[in-house]
């Protein structure tokens, strides 16, 4: 198999907006995606930040599940989970959908996103996971879904 482009990026309940004044950009970054310059953080929020990275992450899962020849399953395993910090996993349906809903609660939370196409990590922050909360999509084999 050969080795995808890798990306890294987070997905947060917070709004991330931030405007350039200079260049009139919209940006989540602290400096100017276009001119470089310094960017201050909007005092109102259009939901952009939001609905572009879920498109990423959908993007990325998506690109991972074709990686592995599109299982029909993926197990989620994590350490860290909770304030109890424990470990476990969940075996949810292989699409972006119930992925994103098993990583995700209602209420705050940071996620910090790698993926390589080989390798997907996603690591939780929130309240009661300060310090992070680290999940791994493993995809289903075929002989594990025969079982």
């Amino acid at each position: 198999m050969s080795t995808l482009e890798k990306s890294k990026y987070e997905l947060s309940t917070s709004c991330e907006c931030r405007y350039c004044d200079p260049c009139g950009m919209g940006t989540e970054s602290l400096t100017c995606d276009e001119c470089q310059g310094e960017t201050t953080p909007t005092d109102w929020c259009d939901g952009g930040c939001w609905e572009y990275k879920r498109d990423w992450l959908e993007e990325d899962i998506e690109r991972f599940l074709s990686h592995h020849n599109n299982p029909s399953s993926v197990t989620i395993a994590g350490k860290h989970i909770g304030w109890q910090r424990l470990h476990g996993f969940k075996e949810v349906n292989a699409d972006h959908k119930s992925i994103f809903a098993a990583l995700t609660f209602s209420g705050d939370w940071r996620l910090a996103i790698e993926c390589d196409g080989e390798n997907f990590i996603i690591t939780r922050y929130s309240h009661d996971e300060p310090t992070g909360a680290t999940f791994w999509l493993i995809p289903t084999t075929e002989e594990e879904e025969e079982d």
